[in-house]
């Protein structure tokens, strides 16, 4: 179980931001303080905590998804929707017809009317779910502005979320493909309707089950690494899609050994639902160019503060879970003028339009300053550090030393002991350097920009380490 200390820390609540964009720093670890939730709780606690929050945002992720219909813009996505939200209603009706009428009714004469409704879900989601089965979407060669031969191959993969998918590929993936100039590996979200969609990711999130879905990105992806002319891998995930990911993540890790094939890869998630992702942590001090070199994924995500699934995800993840394992950097996009109007931002097309529109990393939101959270990136390494700390004498003997970087912590020669003071030390020192940044500097996926406004030498920073 986490110590009550760390379970109950939180980050204090700040008025208006100054700026539209924030930055929290990845999670170093090197203390190897943190562990996954469901090595920490039994899985009843988690489920328990974890249904009060969903039943809470189950609100504000109805508003969202129902919002998609005024935004539509064909009758394919308008009758993808109205089936949607039919197929949820059937469904609830049947669950009360079940949990009430048959304690009145006898249970024989309600069959055929049961029945009859069940057999309406199982067509209706047989023909909503016809098209979204994993396809490739072919980007347009003659109009690509990326220069084949003097770019690395890439291969991308899209996870969708739940989101209408007829959208996603008549807009959402042409842009993609003319931002990264490379086909799209597409992964659809599978419809079961709200309510079971809301249970799964219950499960997803706690029990970490595998899908269908998982398990097809799990071999298209790990294809892809092991292929010796494919230079690098990257992943695009929206919100449900990146449960999918944490999964094949944990599964890459534990299939694959750690070096340049992991280091391939790189993810991209925009308002993720998972609560937390686990990867390999920790760093070797001293430092030296061995321990310096990149052997496990790069995972960067970004969310806006009103996304619904976000806020029960990665914002509540990374904020609130300290004692939780979320690996990679967050951008959080505030309330901008850079965003669409609209009651909340919930698709990859509000993301696409707020960070990269027309698929320029330096006029949208990455092109301000991006304030870099240090307080939240400083109390996510302290708090590894408390959960590192076992040794009771540690805990209670004078410390002559009480700083911030240390946690007030008196420790000896060894390195071992030194790990997480000093990787608190260099998230702080990060943290100070990289300050002041344009969003698009030191930032993967405005790098990762293929087309006539692709990033050059001299147009960044760099990353710094």
């Amino acid at each position: 179980m986490a110590t009550p200390t760390v379970a109950s820390c939180q980050i204090p609540k700040h008025g208006q931001p100054q700026h539209a964009l924030s930055r929290t720093l990845a999670l170093t670890d090197a203390a190897s303080g943190t562990t996954p939730l469901s090595h920490q709780q039994t899985t009843i606690s988690l489920l328990r905590a974890d249904i009060r929050l969903l039943i809470a945002a189950i609100p504000r992720i109805l508003m969202a998804v129902t919002g998609q219909v005024t935004q539509t813009a064909s009758w394919a996505e308008l009758r993808e929707m109205v089936l949607y939200l039919m197929v949820s209603l059937i469904e609830l009706q049947l669950f009360i017809s079940l949990s009430l009428l048959w304690l009145v009714v006898p249970g024989v004469a309600l069959l055929p009317w049961l029945g009859l409704q069940a057999a309406s879900v199982w067509i209706i989601l047989r023909y909503i779910n016809s098209p979204n089965q994993p396809f490739v979407f072919t980007a347009d060669r003659l109009t690509s502005d990326a220069l084949d031969d003097e770019l690395p191959r890439l291969d991308w993969f899209v996870v969708g979320g739940l989101v209408n998918n007829a959208r996603m590929r008549r807009t959402v993936l042409p842009r993609l493909a003319r931002i990264f100039g490379d086909d799209m590996n597409t992964f659809p979200y599978y419809r079961l309707g709200f309510a079971f969609d809301i249970a799964l990711i219950l499960l997803q999130r706690n029990l970490h089950i595998p899908t269908t879905r998982s398990v097809g990105l799990y071999n298209s992806v790990r294809a892809s690494l092991l292929k010796l002319e494919t230079s690098g891998v990257r992943i695009i995930a929206h919100n449900t899609g990146a449960l999918d990911v944490s999964w094949l993540l944990s599964r890459l890790c534990a299939d694959l050994p750690a070096g340049s094939r992991l280091s391939k890869l790189q993810v991209f998630t925009f308002g993720a639902a998972s609560v937390e992702m686990a990867l390999p942590l920790g760093k070797n001090y001293p430092k030296s160019e061995a321990s310096s070199r990149l052997l496990y994924p790069n995972v960067t995500h970004f969310a806006f503060t009103d996304d619904p699934m976000a806020q029960i995800g990665v914002l509540y993840g990374i904020r609130q879970r300290l004692e939780g394992r979320f690996v990679g950097s967050l951008y959080t996009i505030h309330i901008t003028p850079f965003a669409p109007p609209r009651g909340y931002h919930y698709t990859l097309e509000d993301y696409l339009d707020t960070l990269l529109p027309d698929g320029n990393p330096r006029t949208g939101i990455l092109g301000q300053v991006c304030r870099i959270d240090r307080e939240l990136s400083e109390m996510r390494e302290l708090a590894a550090l408390v959960q590192s700390v076992t040794n009771e004498h540690l805990r209670t003997r004078d410390i002559k030393r009480r700083s911030w970087t240390a946690l007030g912590m008196a420790v000896d020669e060894r390195h071992d002991d030194m790990a997480g003071p000093l990787s608190l030390e260099d998230i702080s020192r990060k943290a100070r350097s990289i300050d002041g940044l344009r969003g698009y500097e030191d930032n993967m996926l405005a790098e990762a920009v293929r087309n006539k406004y692709r990033l050059r030498p001299g147009d960044y920073k760099g990353h710094v380490e």
